[in-house]
């Protein structure tokens, strides 16, 4: 019991860290974009559903630790083909003529299909040999679920807030490898021991669960006869599951940003719902093995999920959360919101298996089968949700879809027509959802809802104007004075402008890029006082570039080239070597950088496109002096370039908290001659302030300055300093 058990635990979790380490491995080659996270988890749950049947049909021919073992140790050998894959691609350029897309789903696949398919074939096994009879099916289904979803929480909160900040990435897939050996090692010795063999079923005894104690009931619906009914069941749980975990992350996303940390926070909290309701729903199982009691279940989901919005509006409201750390606030959100709707769907699915399990000689198969559509509606609510129905139907719409659709299967697996309470139940279901769409708790607060922000668009008083701003989740990105061009509204914008003239007093024509384009307030100013500049904006967001074109002073007639493109990639496979006089990197928020952005390989891939003379601009939100983020971006900017130069505004000093920006060339700078140039135009007093070089040795030497680079890049866990040290100084 206890070594099948270790190796379900084990074999989750190594699933879950490979899942969140291929993020960084493959980000080099195809961004950090939505499409690729969307791609990953999607490949990850295929290999899954598809492991599962496969590993039921395998426990057919008879389950034993030989086998557990085995497939435990060929995991160990697959977990390392994406570290060979990344050896033989080099610098990817044999994979660039493949589009974007393609290449997402091919790399993901190759790489991270085998070792899930492999590794998820053994939870059926376990099962079969822990299963001796049909009387305890529920808990030890529920159990066998409730391991793998805790191994999976295991995994997901050691990578994310403990293994990606301190190892590089393929040193923690030789560790899963390791990991995985070890295990089946340990499994050797209990080769020789096979499922046990199906006695004669006793007689049955007083509160023991029969046959007969399984069957529908009153309602006629008999799961048992209805495999396809039951398939349907478990995969429409888990379509409402990741629907709910994906629409959590737009949800939270302006009160606590989208970063790896605030992923880790949604994706635990999930897990332990999961494991939970798993548990829960395998002792209600065995104790009430009605479909009954699975259509109450259901409801309790559906009514839960009608919680979620006016729970979360509540909570912001108060600030319950506010005084805690980013980690802490994250989980307690999350937990607060979504624990009880994933904890009530996790009960659903060791219901439908115990009430569609026949006998024990097939137990295996159907769990291996319900297993993997249930697997597959995850497939499923993944893919759907995060392509397509938060983008076009928006989140809290999203939610009320889910819970509506589970009334309906409630009323259909209950028959609520033949039992008044379940009439009650579901018209009090009905009537929670009507009132909470008449109070307006379902309608977005977004302007407009993407696949990557929650956008707002609104009137704001700053600086004695009357503006218009760009919210991107937790961040106003962009402030604008739609009738003075000359406004840049934050201090790196007007740094930004000036380095621009600079760059153009030198050439004539002025090549400009930028990564990370949202109010497009700097492109806009340049095309009006710097038109000889050719100027190209790289925003991965279709839907920001629309409304900034739209809504935001650009000229109707404008030269500004847009492209709709993850930043790295635009480098690496559109943009002209050695082309740019200046390359500003403004792909910013709040709580969170790309971190594939900030490496040393990105910086070269950088440098490789500056003309000899031109400047690289890095927008660093940080502390000084304590803060980690701008010493590590620092350090690893000046592994690249000869010439480093942090400026800052000129007006509030070189210290404390705020926007700075690390500037890297290949030849001096001559930022010296900044103030005569502006005099030149008018401006006396320049903002582009220098930081002394004996300050930024000083900063360097006063704590750790990480390398970053793609195998090694904890950008989110440095940047949770930053928002400690923000809680410190808030008035």
């Amino acid at each position: 019991m206890l070594r099948a058990a270790l190796l379900v635990l084990v074999t989750s979790c190594a699933t879950l860290v490979l899942e969140l380490a291929a993020a960084r491995l493959l980000a080099p080659f195809i961004g950090a974009s939505l499409h690729t996270w969307t791609s990953i988890i999607g490949v990850v749950l295929a290999g899954i559903s598809l492991g599962s049947y496969a590993g039921g049909r395998l426990s057919e021919r008879g389950a034993s630790f030989r086998w557990l073992a085995g497939l435990t140790a060929l995991g160990a050998v697959l977990a390392l083909l994406p570290l060979g894959w990344v050896a033989v691609l080099g610098d990817g350029a044999a994979l660039r003529p493949i589009p974007v897309l393609p290449r997402t789903f091919l790399l993901t696949f190759l790489g991270f299909f085998p070792v899930s398919f492999v590794l998820a074939m053994v939870t059926p096994l376990a099962l079969r040999l822990l299963l001796p009879d049909l009387g305890r099916a529920g808990r030890i289904v529920g159990l066998l679920y409730a391991l793998g979803t805790l191994g999976s929480l295991a995994g997901n909160f050691l990578t994310g807030f403990v293994l990606v900040a301190w190892f590089p990435v393929p040193t923690i897939v030789l560790t899963v490898s390791g990991a995985l050996m070890l295990c089946a090692l340990l499994a050797l010795p209990k080769a020789s021991v096979s499922a046990p063999p199906v006695e004669p079923a006793a007689p049955a005894t007083a509160g023991a669960v029969t046959a007969a104690d399984a069957a529908p009931s009153s309602t006629g619906v008999d799961l048992r006869t209805r495999p396809v009914l039951a398939c349907f069941l478990v995969a429409s749980a888990s379509f409402c599951t990741l629907a709910i975990e994906l629409a959590a992350s737009r949800i939270l996303a302006p009160t606590v940003g989208v970063s790896l940390l605030s992923w880790t926070g949604i994706i635990g909290v999930v897990l332990t719902g999961m494991a939970l309701g798993n548990f829960l729903g395998g002792h209600l199982a065995d104790r009430w093995p009605r479909q009954e009691v699975l259509a109450g279940s259901m409801l309790l989901a559906a009514a839960s999920c009608l919680l979620i919005p006016p729970i979360h509006q509540w909570l912001v409201l108060k600030g319950y959360f506010d005084g805690l750390g980013l980690q802490a606030r994250i989980v307690g959100y999350t937990a607060a919101v979504f624990l009880l709707p994933v904890t009530a769907l996790g009960t659903l699915s060791p219901q439908v298996l115990r009430l569609a399990l026949a006998d024990v000689e097939r137990a295996g198969r159907t769990v291996g089968r319900l297993y993997a559509w249930s697997t597959a509606g995850a497939l499923l609510g993944s893919f759907l949700t995060g392509w397509w129905l938060i983008a076009k139907v928006g989140v809290y719409p999203l939610v009320m879809g889910a819970s509506l659709g589970l009334v309906a299967l409630a009323a259909f697996v209950g028959q609520v027509w033949r039992r008044p309470l379940f009439v009650g139940a579901t018209a009090g279901t009905l009537a929670l959802a009507g009132m909470f769409g008449a109070l307006g708790l379902f309608a977005s607060p977004c302007t407009e809802e993407t696949d990557y922000f929650c956008i707002k668009v609104n009137q704001v008083e700053h600086d004695g104007r009357r503006l218009l701003a760009m919210q991107l989740d937790h961040l106003t990105h962009t402030m604008v004075d739609l009738e003075d061009p000359s406004y840049l509204g934050y201090p790196h914008g007007y740094i930004h402008s000036e380095v621009v003239r600079h760059v153009a007093a030198r050439t004539a024509e002025p090549r400009v890029l930028v990564i990370g384009g949202g109010g497009y307030v700097v492109p806009r100013w340049v095309e009006t006082y710097v038109p000889q500049v050719r100027m190209e904006v790289v925003e991965i967001d279709p839907a920001v570039t629309r409304i900034a074109l739209e809504r935001f002073g650009v000229k109707p007639d404008t030269r500004i080239a847009s492209f709709s493109l993850d930043g790295r990639q635009y480098l690496q496979e559109m943009a002209e070597r050695g082309a740019y006089d200046l390359i500003v990197q403004d792909a910013v928020n709040d709580l969170s950088v790309p971190y594939h952005l900030m490496t040393r390989e990105y910086d070269m891939l950088v440098r490789s496109l500056l003309k000899p003379d031109g400047l690289y601009l890095l927008t660093v939100i940080d502390e000084i002096p304590r803060g980690s983020f701008l010493r590590s971006a620092l350090r690893t900017m000046q592994e690249v370039f000869p010439h480093v130069e942090l400026l800052h505004d000129a007006r509030s000093g070189s210290k404390g908290q705020g926007v700075y920006i690390v500037a890297g060339s290949a030849r001096p700078m001559e930022l010296e001659r900044l103030p005569e140039l502006l005099r030149g135009v008018g401006i006396e007093q320049p903002r582009t302030g220098r930081v002394p070089r004996a300050e930024i040795d000083a900063y360097l030497a006063a704590g750790p300055a990480l390398l970053l680079t793609d195998d090694f890049a904890p950008v989110d866990n440095l940047l949770a300093e930053l928002f400690l040290l923000r809680e410190q100084v808030a008035p």
